[in-house]
């Protein structure tokens, strides 16, 4: 059903404007899920292996993504076919368990992301993604790609940083 594909670091995955058509399983790298905002990248996701990287909404409405993923190192994982997907549910109930883990999963990281958004403080914005991250994607992301993802610029981040190394 699916074949393995490899991504270098900055290939994109998925472009904005573009109706999803395949689905990829991660099983090494990371990828960033991110929108253009007055040229500026705000990060919506990170994920890591034994993440689906695309953009479940434009699955769900059949509407073109919203969503840019690109590699932020070096990725492999399953290349699925959309429809290959569903067209095999009926005879594999097995697809339909792996869809809803995908649709609790991809809730489940926009909740944290939501929960993140509400700390006061950059600070504490930091310790709960250090806290409830998985370690790959805490470890291995660019700074400048953690500070969008927390919503500061990445001026303002290492400065943060900085600040809480001292303390």
């Amino acid at each position: 059903m699916g074949r393995v594909r490899s991504f270098a670091k900055g290939d994109v995955i998925f472009r904005a404007g573009h109706r999803p058509d395949h689905l990829l399983y991660l099983t090494q790298g990371i990828v960033k899920s991110f929108y253009l905002n007055d040229g500026k990248e705000v990060i919506l996701r990170l994920m890591s292996k034994n993440s689906v990287a695309f953009n479940y909404s434009a699955f769900i409405t059949g509407s073109p993504s919203q969503e840019t993923i690109e590699c932020v190192q070096a990725c492999e994982g399953i290349w699925i076919s959309l429809g290959d997907l569903d067209g095999q549910r009926k005879k594999h109930p097995w697809i339909d368990v792996m869809l809803r883990y995908m649709a609790e999963q991809h809730y489940l990281s926009m909740e944290r992301r939501l929960v993140m958004l509400h700390h006061k403080s950059l600070e504490q914005r930091y310790l709960y993604f250090s806290e409830v991250m998985d370690k790959e994607i805490v470890e291995n992301t660019p700074m400048h790609c953690i500070a969008s993802y927390l919503g500061a610029t990445p001026e303002s981040f290492s400065r943060m940083k900085r600040n809480l190394k001292h303390i």
